[in-house]
């Protein structure tokens, strides 16, 4: 009873009724207690907490994400798991700003996109806490890489490279986290995650099943150091998240939530993660049950403790920690560990403090005007131009004259809003059509079929009809939430033999060229729609959602694509030649069997598979689209006009000396000395203003022995360029551009000859210096 009148009493301060969140040291019972006193050093305040807790209330902290009220000081129940990948997913009735998926805004490389985007969902975050309709921790974003075509999760990651893909996590996580209303406290927690080797789901090849909670996935040292670690590395060293998860899967033998040597030693020990590490839901019960990585319960408990997961998102740490205790298998000592670093994001969220300026960010901040303008931004700077023969695009909304939108995607639109997202946002169930009847009223839609994956073609003669009659075909075609998501990889990169159909009829019987609009984070082969003579343009949306109004502004001509593709798309033989089951990055032969044998009662007898080799890094194949395609409806020109010509490795060799000095495991610093950039002159030679993304590559010595990448990404700027003017971008390598990993996951200087390439060979601006 005592406890529900002071949750009473505590409502009071806090605006609205029946507050998620409330601040125990604004009321008189606990105001001059010591976790209350904002001058005394943070780790005080958090034993005073520890030191008032009951047994029965420790126990109720650290065994579930869903904690109860702790009467001890004064706070209400509280919830680790938020999401807010794409918007804050609000439990309550709250309407929050929806934005695109990451596979579709990274296309922008614009980090400050990205900033800009973390930062409002984050303002919206504070904003919801004030008004009592939200916790402070959500577990967003996902830097795992889009390493593998058929993950069903690639829709949430914004790229296949590591660089990209951690500087991604930095700019969101910074604005995410970080207020310039106040630079002492957290404005909302952000969460990287999976941690680590996460990218498969849920598949079946060769009669084998696998599944992300049961896979023990094989990682080397070398693809581990060069492509696994580094988004994480620097969205904890440069981003500064306050939490990570750890995900499902083992890695090389140990579950990735009772991994010392991963959250200890690499994560707090060697790049100073400051913050609370998160189970994915179940994933500590999946290091017994599902992994058998103990002989008992208990003992799961001790490891997971031990390890550094601080938060169980279920309930198995709940259920065990207390026989755990009485076996004398887990120690007080481990439990308070855990509860110390919670409350230690806890303060630094202000949860504890004074009402400051982040209290008060207003309800008015989510859903406005600029958020909204900011989320159809997000899709106009991503799309990406694919084909354009003939100036097919843009389209002139005076004199194109009716258009039929035509397609199982032509209404995708509000089906995918609440992946990772809000359900209830305020931007309205826009789809293509609605994007296209902005320009041009005379819209109407024909499915031709009705679902992604169906395979009934009884609707594709009306389709046939409507684009025999339209003055413009648009297709809107791909994949959605039922051909690949959380915990169901796609089981094919090709068209179904459906939407190709649809596809090729459709285009013959169109009078002009058509334009095709590709919804996809599957990266599907689209060799017979590139090669279509029928089809003038592609525009690749990813997966935008209801974001998709801001294509209208695209496709007539409002603003040009400057998107890049962030994704390899290879050719359909792809998925045949090797297993969603190896992680190895690199080619040569694979453990598994060809994902296309057919004899599944003697897989012994199967050909083993043949890497060819995951992200442009390392695929030694011919793409269909390469990493970092984009066309523009203008045209650029690049000039180098500075470059340093040598390098001295000396600087790379320190760096790396004092790294192995200090115990540090990856890269320790990019910090580069004077006058090792390149400045680029990048001049619009059309007639059309126009952004224009730079992506500098680096191609090192050896590219393609012995492991050695291909080439990798070390830099990019996006510059908004006057039709026939010119603008100077400069990009630096970093000092681990000049290094390699080896078999060992050690990075060692590489001397030799660099070649360093500007924009890429198949379309756009390019330029190659040696």
């Amino acid at each position: 009873m005592k406890l529900v009148i002071t949750a009473l009493l505590l409502s009071s301060s806090v605006v609205g009724a029946d507050p998620w969140l409330q601040n125990p040291c604004l009321t008189d019972e606990f105001s001059d207690a010591m976790f209350c006193d904002p001058s005394a050093p943070i780790d005080d305040r958090v034993k005073d907490i520890i030191d008032r807790l009951t047994w029965d209330e420790k126990v109720a902290i650290v065994g579930d994400q869903v904690q109860p009220a702790i009467e001890s000081i004064g706070i209400p129940a509280y919830t680790w798991w938020n999401e807010a990948s794409t918007g804050v997913a609000s439990d309550d009735d709250a309407v929050t700003t929806k934005f695109a998926f990451p596979i579709t805004t990274g296309m922008s490389f614009n980090r400050t996109l990205w900033k800009e985007t973390g930062a409002q969902i984050g303002r919206e975050a504070r904003a919801l806490m004030n008004a009592g309709k939200a916790y402070s921790t959500f577990w967003a974003p996902v830097v795992n890489l889009a390493r593998e075509p058929r993950w069903g999760r690639n829709i949430e990651v914004p790229s296949e490279d590591p660089f990209q893909s951690g500087e991604y996590a930095t700019a969101f996580v910074k604005g995410f986290q970080e207020s310039p209303d106040d630079p002492y406290h957290v404005q909302a927690s952000a969460c990287c995650k999976h941690f680590i080797g996460n990218e498969m789901e849920d598949s079946t090849e060769v009669g084998q099943h696998d599944d992300r909670n049961h896979v023990d996935t094989a990682i080397t040292m070398q693809d581990l150091f060069d492509s696994y670690l580094p988004p994480f590395q620097a969205c904890v060293e440069e981003g500064r998240v306050t939490s990570l998860m750890c995900s499902y899967n083992a890695v090389n033998g140990v579950p990735s939530c009772a991994n010392d040597w991963l959250l200890n030693t690499v994560a707090r020990d060697s790049w100073d993660f400051d913050g609370a590490i998160v189970s994915d839901c179940d994933a500590d019960r999946d290091v017994f049950e599902s992994h058998h990585f103990t002989n008992t319960p208990e003992e799961s408990v001790r490891e997971i403790l031990r390890a550094g997961t601080d938060v169980d998102c279920g309930h198995f740490v709940g259920e065990t920690i207390q026989s755990a205790i009485d076996k004398g298998v887990v120690t007080v000592e481990d439990i308070d560990l855990a509860i110390a670093r919670q409350f230690r994001l806890r303060m630094r969220l202000s949860h504890f403090d004074p009402e400051g300026a982040l209290q008060k960010i207003p309800m008015s901040d989510v859903c406005s005007v600029f958020s909204v303008d900011l989320s159809h931004d997000g899709l106009i700077q991503s799309a990406t131009l694919l084909k354009n023969d003939g100036d097919t695009l843009p389209l002139s909304a005076k004199d194109t004259g009716s258009i039929v939108v035509i397609g199982p995607n032509a209404e995708l639109g509000q089906a995918t809003a609440s992946y990772y997202g809000p359900e209830r946002h305020c931007l309205g169930n826009f789809t293509l059509v609605d994007a296209i009847k902005d320009y041009v009223e005379a819209t109407t839609t024909v499915a031709g079929i009705d679902e992604v994956l169906s395979e009934d073609v009884s609707g594709i003669p009306d389709a046939v009809k409507a684009a025999e009659q339209a003055d413009q075909v648009v297709l809107a075609v791909g994949t959605d939430l039922t051909w690949a998501r959380e915990a169901h990889d796609a089981e094919s990169i090709a068209f179904t033999d459906a939407q190709t159909q649809l596809i090729e009829q459709v285009s013959a019987a169109a009078k002009k060229p058509v334009v095709l609009v590709m919804f996809t984070a599957t990266p599907l082969d689209m060799s017979d729609v590139l090669e279509n003579k029928n089809i003038g343009a592609v525009l690749h949306v990813g997966q935008p959602s209801v974001t998709i109004k801001g294509a209208g502004d695209l496709l007539f001509g409002k603003k040009s694509p400057a998107g890049r593709i962030v994704q390899t798309i290879y050719k359909k033989e792809y998925m045949d030649m090797i297993s969603i089951f190896d992680f190895n990055m690199r080619p040569g032969p694979s453990t598994f069997p060809r994902p296309d044998c057919t004899l599944i009662d003697d897989v012994d007898s199967c050909e083993r598979g043949t890497n060819p080799g995951r992200t442009y890094r390392f695929y030694t194949g011919e793409p269909v689209v390469e990493f970092g395609f984009g066309l523009s409806f203008t045209t650029f020109d690049y000039n180098v006009v500075d470059a340093k010509q040598s390098m001295d490795l000396k600087e790379v060799e320190d760096m790396l000396k004092e790294a192995e000095e200090v115990g540090k495991i990856g890269t320790l610093k990019r910090e580069v000395s004077q006058g090792s950039g390149f400045i680029i002159e990048v001049t619009n030679t059309g007639g059309m203003d126009a952004d224009e993304v730079v992506l500098g590559f680096v191609i090192p010595p050896g590219a393609g022995d012995d492991g050695i990448p291909l080439k990798s990404l070390f830099a990019f700027e996006r510059v908004h360029v006057k039709a026939g003017e010119t603008r100077t971008v400069t990009l630096v390598p970093g000092l681990t551009d000049y290094t390699i990993v080896q078999q060992n996951g050690v990075r060692t200087a590489r001397e030799g000859e660099y070649t360093f390439e500007f924009g890429v060979k198949s379309g756009g601006a390019f330029s190659q210096l040696k």
